[in-house]
């Protein structure tokens, strides 16, 4: 058998033969890819250090936002639907991965990041000024335009910049910042949204202040690296907007939004139609994105010369494995949360900033496991191990789930069956991730990860617009079976902090039963996800 340290060492010397391919030595097309060959020392610590503040804003602007949300969908009579939030997020992002990706390697990286940061902050903006619910998701696409694009093309530059041995620690590295503002966010979560003179709009200033920190920290180095490597020569020649929609799959990505709108929406959307699921606009809506999928997979196959997911990443078996793992994950995590927030308030009697704390052990041990698998990856030069443990045991953590979310669990049972899960799902996800980059090509690295994040975007869309799905459909049927008094169903799901507290202790005992029958079909899905 092979030595471990031979098999890396024969990878990075095939690296190194695709990078000479890349500049040009043997293909006429150089490429704008900021390769570790091409920087000095101290232009690579000065863009990791750029990525790494800019991760820590972003995590904290993004957590603190995150908190928020439950209660200012809340304010505007719309927590049943607070599921269209992000699965609005999730389609745009599958449709804008290539993109972003084919923009970056034509324009440059610094470019195309810097287009992002400014649809980011477009989106703070409008998500901050809104007067309702439907303006307050308009400013979702736009800040999902700019999250698609800076997640994404900071993830491609680690992967451009990071030796393969290295990758999954910077991976870990940039999502690790997290389990810090876990709790930094949480003291001001309250005081934001529902103490005495509370303004939530406030939230959306400081982190619109805090992402243009993060963006001027990630910018300046790249835009002072990429201008230094591009004086060695290393230039891309301009192309026609003709050449970059072909090299896009314009028709695809179109497919692939309109495919996952036109089903998932559907999900969240019919209980609000006269009929619910028998009403000819939901049925429409719903076949037709069917069939814009269908026609998705039909284009992909047959058609186009430049499809969004190639086959050649599909038949690589270790991809393959890696982004069914990813993709089921995203959709177990979507599911599984979604509401999850708001039920521990209801049916604990805790405000939002305690509940998040009670809630967030499976966040903060899927990062910290991460980068502690990462670190054991570098160390014994394998992955797969990492994958197959994480999958079982996360499988084990998230059976635990279904009875530690009744309302009769210990607070402890709920913090260790996420802890679990997130541990195991931090092992799991990181190990795939670096699989995936590491089974192909230099060339292909960015195709993988585009793909990686369509499909875990696609799932989160999925899971979301299930949960979604339970929430508006199931929710209801279980109201009217525990609620023995007269009760405002819509008020009672949409808009239950301010309802609840109007209630006996009776029917808010009843109501909490209704919760927690939803709550557990959730669970019980995503077992079948895990």
């Amino acid at each position: 058998m092979a030595d471990p340290k031979e098999i890396v060492e024969a990878k990075e010397i095939e690296e190194v033969k695709e990078i000479v391919e890349v500049k040009g030595i043997e293909t006429s097309q150089p490429s704008k890819i900021l390769d570790r060959s091409l920087l000095s020392r101290r232009q690579y610590q000065y863009l990791v250090a750029g990525m790494l503040i800019q991760s820590f804003v972003y995590s904290f602007e993004l957590n603190l936002m995150l908190n928020c949300q439950g209660v200012i969908a809340a304010t505007f009579e719309a927590s049943s639907l607070i599921s269209i939030l992000p699965t609005i997020l999730q389609t745009i992002s599958a449709a804008l991965v290539p993109f972003y990706t084919k923009v970056s390697d034509v324009v440059g990286r610094a470019q195309a990041l810097t287009f992002a940061m400014v649809f980011y902050l477009i989106g703070y903006t409008i998500q901050g000024t809104a007067n309702g619910f439907l303006q307050f998701a308009l400013g979702q696409i736009a800040f999902g335009i700019g999250l698609t694009g800076m997640t994404t093309l900071t993830h491609v530059l680690i992967a451009d910049t990071t030796r393969l041995v290295n990758r999954g620690i910077l991976f870990a590295l940039w999502d690790l910042s997290s389990v810090i503002n876990v709790f930094t966010t949480q003291p001001l979560t309250d005081p934001l949204t529902i103490n005495p003179g509370a303004n939530w709009r406030n939230v959306y200033v400081i982190s619109g202040v805090l992402s243009l920190v993060g963006a001027i920290a990630i910018l300046v180095p790249l835009w002072y690296v990429q201008k230094k490597v591009e004086m060695k020569g290393y230039k891309t020649e301009r192309r026609s907007i003709g050449w970059f929609l072909h090299e896009y799959d314009a028709v695809g990505a179109l497919l692939i939004t309109a495919g996952m709108s036109l089903t998932l929406l559907p999900m969240i959307l019919a209980r609000t139609y006269e009929g619910n699921w028998k009403n000819g606009k939901i049925l429409a809506m719903f076949i037709s994105g069917v069939i814009c999928l269908a026609l998705l997979a039909f284009w992909e196959i047959k058609y186009t010369d430049r499809p969004i997911m190639p086959m050649r990443i599909w038949m690589n078996r270790t991809c393959f494995g890696g982004l069914v793992v990813n993709f089921f994950m995203t959709a177990m995590a979507a599911m599984n949360w979604q509401y999850y927030t708001l039920y521990l308030v209801v049916s604990r009697d805790l405000t939002f900033g305690k509940t998040l704390l009670l809630e967030r052990g499976y966040h903060v041990a899927f990062l910290v496991f991460q980068f502690l698998t990462a670190i054991l990856m570098k160390r014994y030069n394998t992955c797969r191990p990492f994958i197959w443990v994480g999958i079982v045991i996360q499988t084990a953590g998230v059976g635990m789930m279904i009875p530690a979310r009744l309302p009769t669990s210990s607070d402890a049972f709920v913090v260790i069956s996420q802890t679990i899960v997130g541990a195991a799902g931090g092992m799991a996800y990181i190990a795939s991730s670096v699989a995936v980059t590491g089974a192909v090509a230099r060339r292909d690295i960015t195709t993988v990860i585009g793909v990686n994040q369509i499909l875990g975007s696609f799932g989160a869309a999925f899971g979301g617009a299930l949960a979604g799905g339970v929430w508006t459909q199931y929710l209801p049927g279980r109201l009217a079976k525990h609620i023995t008094s007269p009760y405002d169903e819509f008020l009672a799901m949409n808009s239950p902090l301010e309802y609840i507290p109007s209630m006996d202790a009776t029917t808010k005992g009843q109501l909490v039963d209704a919760y927690a029958d939803s709550q557990m079909l959730m669970s019980i899905i995503s077992m079948s996800f895990a």
